[in-house]
């Protein structure tokens, strides 16, 4: 996966952490026909017990090498940055927003998310 490959190369110079928020496609929703197709297929949790199954399952699928934290119930990270159903964002130290691309899948960019890191480290991101 590319973003697990920009993580790895840029080492100490950037932190990437995962935020699962809310079922963007839950069997209980609008589910997405390639959910069903790839064996996806989750109920929206009502607890934090369910969304932390959930994000296992996601964690395992992806084998991502950075971790992955939960959003709280009342689903505050995904309000405030608006990350429904993904979304990528490049903060400061300050924890300023440097970067965000547009809402996924169709505005989801993996390439401008790699330039915001480089310029962001200065372009020792690279291996």
């Amino acid at each position: 996966m590319r973003l697990d490959e920009l993580a790895k190369r840029t080492g100490d110079k950037a932190h990437f952490l995962c935020v699962y928020i809310k079922e963007a496609h839950p069997t209980d929703g609008s589910q997405a026909p390639s959910n069903v197709d790839d064996g996806i297929l989750y109920a929206q949790p009502t607890t934090d017990d369910e969304r932390a199954e959930i994000a296992a399952a996601c964690m395992l699928r992806f084998n991502f090498s950075f971790p992955m934290v939960l959003d709280n119930m009342t689903n505050e990270v995904e309000a405030k940055y608006m990350a429904m159903p993904e979304r990528l964002y490049v903060l400061d130290a300050g924890g300023r927003v440097r970067w965000k691309c547009g809402l996924g899948p169709h505005y989801f960019d993996p390439g401008g998310f790699e330039q915001a890191i480089e310029a962001a480290t200065g372009g020792q991101g690279g291996a």
